[in-house]
């Protein structure tokens, strides 16, 4: 059976990961802001990718403190207010907090019960990476963008807002058109773009309508049964219970068979 971590507040593996990799997306992300040689609105771009972020980092501190057993225990006790304060923009740094609770769960329940848990819930565990590698394509895109096409006067991706809207509707193979890039260096982020779209969307696609045709139960992996002592004896004696109750069934359903036989 998969290992529980000892933490309670801790939550699903798929759902830690996916927090844990936007922990350090946005740790990353606090220091592109004070990089010299990236433009002003490129910096922008980063600026409203960590408010949507921080929208989720705010949520998920309000599920983990309504969802936990103790509020004061997840607060204090498991650095709740570590999450909190970590929403602030000069304090993301606090979410190594975050990352190594992560690390420490993972290294707790072992890797073939990581690979079981994933295989349990593809679906899950599927979307969760698809909406990190969307944010974090998307945004890397818009940045890459906006430098390449500001060498063109020209051209029509300008804003931070032009370029996650491009950015957006081509990763999404929608494609309105009016907004496109003008340079060669931005065709290549363009045709990566689409590359991309295509194959995240077509891999979550094919993966969801998996998990809803062909569910699977969840594997169990296999306890190893005590050899000596008292804690053998009693696995023998529940073993011998549970075979007489089935046998008692049996007989039951036996003599049900004939009461109606001899009634008719």
């Amino acid at each position: 059976m998969t290992a529980a971590p000892e933490n309670k507040e801790l939550k699903n593996l798929g759902y830690e990961v996916f927090i844990a990799l936007l922990s350090i997306m946005s740790i990353v992300d606090m220091f592109l802001v004070w990089l010299p040689g990236l433009s002003d609105p490129s910096k922008q771009v980063v600026v409203i990718f960590q408010a949507a972020i921080t929208i989720i980092f705010v949520m998920d501190f309000f599920y983990r403190l309504f969802s936990a057993e103790s509020k004061s225990g997840y607060f204090f006790r498991n650095w709740g207010w570590a999450d909190l304060v970590a929403c602030l923009p000069n304090l993301r740094i606090l979410r190594f907090f975050r990352i190594f609770r992560v690390y420490r769960m993972m290294r707790d329940i072992g890797p073939r019960a990581i690979k079981n848990e994933l295989l349990y819930d593809r679906a899950g565990s599927i979307l969760y990476l698809t909406i990190f590698m969307g944010l974090l394509i998307i945004q890397t895109a818009s940045v890459l963008v906006l430098d390449v096409e500001a060498a063109n006067p020209d051209a029509n991706i300008r804003t931070p807002s032009d370029a996650i809207w491009w950015s957006y509707v081509t990763i999404t193979t929608v494609g309105y058109g009016d907004r496109f890039p003008t340079t060669a260096w931005g065709r290549i982020v363009g045709v990566l773009l689409m590359t991309s779209g295509v194959a995240l969307f077509g891999v979550f696609t094919s993966f969801l309508a998996n998990k809803f045709l062909s569910p699977r139960e969840k594997p169990q992996e296999p306890v190893d049964a005590p050899s000596e002592g008292p804690a053998a004896r009693l696995l023998e004696l529940r073993q011998l219970v549970a075979e007489q109750e089935k046998t008692s069934a049996a007989i039951r359903e036996k003599l049900q068979e004939m009461e109606k036989l001899l009634a008719e």
